[in-house]
């Protein structure tokens, strides 16, 4: 029984190594897939009229002087794809995307330069389009980000890592926890960021976890030996009932 225990743990574990590397890959190919997309955040539903494009193209134009003589090349503009929202709520993203990787950047690149943006009474801001992982990594610091510009520290969030610059000097973390470690020395009070953002994180890293302990317990530099011991035993004890039963 043991044995079968210490055989599927390896098989679990094995599938559980397997299953990491191939979201890793997915993530990676989704990421590439959106390289050369845009997302533009706050414009309301409708707002763009019968012509996404042309409403992107016209609001690049009009808010981004730096762009006015250049070929923006866009492919395609649309909203999501989620459903549409009811009124009142936020508005869905209108994702746009361009045939060149460096004309992207450079609308990114001046969008941020410019800061805000308005159509009507409403700010817009656009960001990369991350894949679905890298947006749920990124959420694990929106806490962290919020007690940051309370205080008025400035900081960044490139890609799934954050750099904040501190009066001692700029520090990169490479995770939400990280982060949460090292602002809570520093006498923040922040809720932990696996906690926060959702049980499944934490119950998937405490369930892995006890596999991994399991897989110690019953491949630990002592199993193999007990294991041989009793062997021994109970082969030795098999003979003793044979020599027994023979004399008799």
């Amino acid at each position: 029984m043991e044995d079968w225990a210490e055989d599927a743990t390896r098989a679990l574990l094995t599938c559980l190594e397997q299953q990491r590397y191939l979201q890793q890959k997915v993530t990676d190919l989704e990421s590439r897939s959106r390289r050369n997309n845009v997302r533009v955040f706050g414009v309301a539903e409708g707002e763009e009229g019968d012509s996404t494009m042309q409403f992107i193209v016209n609001i690049i134009k009009s808010e981004l002087t730096m762009l006015r003589d250049v070929d923006l090349k866009i492919q395609r503009a649309h909203r999501s794809l989620a459903p549409r929202p009811p009124t009142g709520a936020h508005p869905r993203p209108i994702i746009v995307n361009f045939q060149e990787f460096s004309t992207k950047e450079m609308v990114l690149r001046e969008a941020w330069k410019k800061g805000k943006i308005l159509v009507g009474n409403r700010a817009l801001h656009s960001d990369h389009d991350y894949a679905s992982e890298i947006v749920k990594k990124r959420k694990e610091y929106n806490d962290i980000k919020k007690a940051l510009k309370e205080r008025g520290i400035r900081f960044q969030t490139p890609y799934t890592r954050m750099r904040i610059h501190w009066d001692s000097g700029v520090r990169t973390y490479d995770s939400a926890q990280e982060a949460w470690r090292d602002l809570k020395k520093r006498g923040f009070q922040i809720e932990d960021p696996v906690a926060t953002e959702g049980a499944s994180i934490l119950e998937r890293n405490s369930w892995r976890n006890s596999w991994d302990g399991s897989w110690r317990r019953t491949s630990g530099k002592g199993a193999r030996p007990r294991r041989r011991e009793r062997e021994k035993n109970s082969s030795g004890s098999r003979g003793n009932k044979e020599e027994s039963g023979s004399g008799s």
